[in-house]
């Protein structure tokens, strides 16, 4: 391989990495696939991605597998990103009984255009392309009264030109409901897994631990229903993250959210709009991001089958 490539490669997946982490301490050390730090499905997104204990359709293939336990027939779920520097993600699930449990499986993809290519002094050589890829097959079940527990196997492809690496990770959920109260605990631990290989080096998995708690509650004087979430997350190589999220679900037609991130150099605020139709279901977030790098727009649909 071409010394410039080599460089090229290498810069782009640092300088992902610095984008997804959006910490001042982002350097060596930082790991790879950063694509899967960066979450799915617009509801969760509007309410600052805490979404752990909460998840309860087929977005649990990403945030927890134990939140399969909850999907009642069967549900589908898709999603759209515009993120910034026209970098796009992808986003499909399935939920569906089986057995004693709930079975998922999804697709995720995060790409961009055509990139330039260039040489370690800036001289243009030509153009790469660039793309990672997630598959997930995951199982939720209900394991005691009130707890429920789920496993993911994911295959992961990053691809860099002519360059690719890939593994296979896992990730472990459990989340457990308090009787009657509403309130609703969860917590997991994702991409567990070997280290893959990219251009002659190893790219350290971002391996996470989230843990938090969810309280939702009827609210009759306004004819609906109150949701507040919160999460705490570590991901490899990086320190302890904040997230707070909240919303108001009138009817279950419209919903509103908000969240917060804490800890986060770029991101603080997203806020979230959720209109169902009878079966269907559309969600849309909006997360702000500062340093200039613009907004980024969340697209979701979703059908019970």
């Amino acid at each position: 391989m071409a010394p410039s490539f080599r460089y090229v490669a290498f810069a782009l997946t640092l300088t992902l990495s610095a984008l997804f982490a959006r910490d001042a301490h982002a350097a060596a050390g930082e790991t790879g696939f950063a694509f899967l730090k960066l979450g799915v499905g617009a509801r969760p997104m509007g309410m600052g991605s805490a979404y752990v204990a909460l998840v309860d359709d087929p977005t649990a293939t990403y945030w927890n597998p134990a939140g399969l336990a909850s999907v009642t027939g069967t549900q589908i779920t898709a999603m759209h990103n515009e993120w910034i520097q026209d970098f796009r993600q992808e986003f499909a699930a399935v939920g569906t009984k089986l057995g004693p449990g709930v079975v998922g499986f999804s697709i995720a993809g995060f790409y961009t255009s055509e990139l330039e290519e260039r040489t370690d002094t800036g001289v243009l050589t030509g153009h790469f392309g660039f793309n990672d890829v997630a598959m997930t097959g995951a199982y939720g079940f209900n394991a005691a009264r009130g707890l429920d527990v789920g496993v993911a196997a994911r295959f992961l492809r990053e691809m860099i030109d002519d360059e690719n690496a890939a593994t296979v990770t896992f990730d472990l959920g459990g989340k457990y409901r308090v009787a009657e109260t509403g309130l609703s605990l969860g917590a997991t631990v994702q991409n567990l897994g070997g280290d893959p290989t990219l251009v002659a080096e190893k790219i350290p998995l971002p391996t996470t631990v989230r843990g938090g708690a969810a309280f939702a509650r009827a609210i009759s004087s306004l004819h609906g229903k109150g949701t507040i979430s919160a999460e705490v997350r570590k991901a490899r190589a990086e320190d302890a993250r904040f997230h707070l999220g909240g919303e108001f679900d009138y009817k279950e037609r419209v919903a509103l959210r908000i969240g917060g991130k804490f800890g986060y150099d770029e991101e603080d605020l997203s806020f979230g709009l959720g209109v169902t139709q009878n079966r269907l279901r559309f969600d849309y977030a909006l997360v702000p991001l500062s340093s200039d790098l613009g907004t980024t727009h969340f697209f979701s649909l979703s059908a019970r089958l």
